[in-house]
């Protein structure tokens, strides 16, 4: 277990020593370190945390784990074929490559898989990544303070491990219901989607500026954080809606607030009776810790799939059974030598020289096609995934020729998705109109292109820039059906 806990946040650290104490953290010690905002000397923190280090008694350079929050991290689904979890290192990389817009080699990255659904053919996997120049940093200044990085956890991972191991978050089978777990803190909100334990979408975003501003602020970014989900999560209702903060800000939520998200019903918890125990240094409130709890606890029992950023997953070691192979056809030689030697020795030599020589080159031949054909599975794994996508940029340029050139309708956001089951192919065209009737007439034509559009309704708000266009609208499209042509 690591000896020291921290929260490594823009602003601040948040510092702590602690132990599991059955279904909570007691929290034995705290530290609040004020940094300059997203500063690269990091010499007064250092200063800082050398005290801590050496008041650990019996350690010459303590162990360390270190919560980056959500707002350091970037959150990537990622869909699969159906493997074996030890083939999932490999393939998340290989994936990593292709999705990720800067060189893997530049970020510290790990991933979670997701539940497996019976009968898909496909499966999930969140992959974390961080930047590594701000890992990089979290690691030297540790280590000038005399300190050692052990682990590197995210916020929504810890939080999701504390409320699992408080029996606030239990297993689930129903694919369709999400919870939403609500960290309420003065400096950001952090939003995070869970399905049963699994952690499945995370947003962070601003805090409230005043108390008569809290429902109406949450509204805000749980309302963005959920269209932000939709690709992740598909088809779901959310069952609860947890608020984990103080008493006075949890409070603050009415009951109504719920009718805006599925009706779900909405549970008040404070972090000081249920997550966390023991005295808490002047500044630091247990809403501070509820995500070093998590890390606490996970680092004795383990109940959520969570992330290493410098311990990722990785592929099983391979035990290498070359050297048993060839020592066990050296002992069978030697024995067959031994009871052949004075009955023909001359011919023995040549014939167990011969027999030597064929076992072993067939043996070699064989080690090769055992490997070859584990690539070859998995390369036909992923060719029958790739073969299945659809060309996006076709469609683009397919909708460009079929929108209407006016200036009265303009696109303002476009997202392509694909349906697990079926690969039916979805766009999802935000954009903004000067009236309804502007709105009609492109669903219309879209319609008669062949597009399916699926039932919308246009809200009242304007665009930023341009505020004669009043009215906003999502169209969800399905892609026509390819016509083949019948040949005479």
């Amino acid at each position: 277990m690591s000896d020291i806990f921290i929260e490594w946040d823009r602003d601040r650290l948040v510092v702590a020593r602690g132990r599991a104490d059955g279904n909570c953290a007691e929290i034995t010690e705290s530290w609040i370190i004020e940094r300059s905002a997203d500063a690269t000397d990091m010499f007064a923190v250092v200063d800082q945390l050398k005290p801590i280090a050496r008041a650990a008694a019996g350690k010459n350079r303590p162990s360390v784990t270190v919560v980056f929050p959500r707002q350091f991290v970037a959150i990537h689904r990622i869909q699969l074929p159906q493997v074996a979890d030890g083939e999932l290192p490999a393939m998340v990389r290989m994936q990593a490559t292709m999705r990720l817009t800067v060189p893997v080699e530049s970020v510290s990255m790990d991933f979670a898989p997701l539940p497996v659904i019976p009968g898909s053919v496909t499966r999930d996997v969140l992959l974390v990544t961080a930047p590594g120049d701000q890992v990089a940093q979290a690691r030297q200044t540790l280590r000038e303070a005399g300190l050692e990085l052990k682990e590197l956890r995210v916020s929504a991972f810890c939080l999701a491990q504390a409320a699992a191991q408080a029996g606030v978050l239990t297993e689930s089978a129903d694919a369709s219901m999400v919870d939403v777990v609500v960290l309420m803190r003065r400096d950001f909100i952090e939003i995070t989607f869970v399905r049963g334990t699994a952690v499945l979408f995370s947003h962070s975003g601003n805090s409230w500026s005043a108390a008569d501003a809290i429902e109406r602020t949450l509204r805000s970014e749980l309302t963005r954080a959920r269209m932000s989900a939709a690709e992740s999560l598909g088809d779901h209702k959310i069952r609860r809606i947890l608020l984990i903060g103080a008493s006075d800000a949890t409070a603050a939520v009415t009951d109504q607030f719920a009718t805006r998200f599925d009706s779900a019903r909405i549970e008040r918890i404070d972090p000081a009776s249920v997550f966390v125990r023991g005295n808490l240094a002047t500044g630091v409130t247990a809403t501070d810790v509820v995500a070093i709890a998590g890390a606490i606890q996970g680092d004795v029992r383990t109940t959520v799939a969570a992330v290493d950023l410098v311990n990722p997953r990785k592929p099983p070691e391979k035990k290498d059974l070359r050297r048993i192979a060839v020592l066990g056809g050296t002992l069978a030689a030697l024995l067959l030598f031994s009871a052949v030697y004075f009955w023909r020795q001359g011919q023995i030599n040549e014939l167990t020289e011969t027999k030597t020589v064929l076992v072993t080159s067939n043996r070699k031949i064989e080690q090769k096609l055992a490997a070859g054909d584990k690539e070859l599975i998995q390369a036909g794994k992923i060719g029958e995934w790739v073969d299945r996508d659809i060309e996006w940029l076709d469609e683009i340029v397919r909708l460009q020729a079929i929108l209407p050139g006016t200036d009265r309708f303009f696109v303002d956001n476009i997202q392509f998705s694909t349906v697990q089951v079926n690969g039916t192919g979805i766009i999802k065209l935000e954009g903004f109109a000067k009236t309804t009737h502007d709105i009609e007439d492109v669903g219309r034509v879209l319609a008669e292109a062949g597009y399916g559009v699926k039932p919308y309704t246009p809200l009242q708000s304007s665009a930023n820039a341009a505020p004669e266009y009043a009215f906003k609208v999502v169209l969800e499209l399905s892609l026509p059906e390819v016509k083949h042509e019948q040949s005479s």
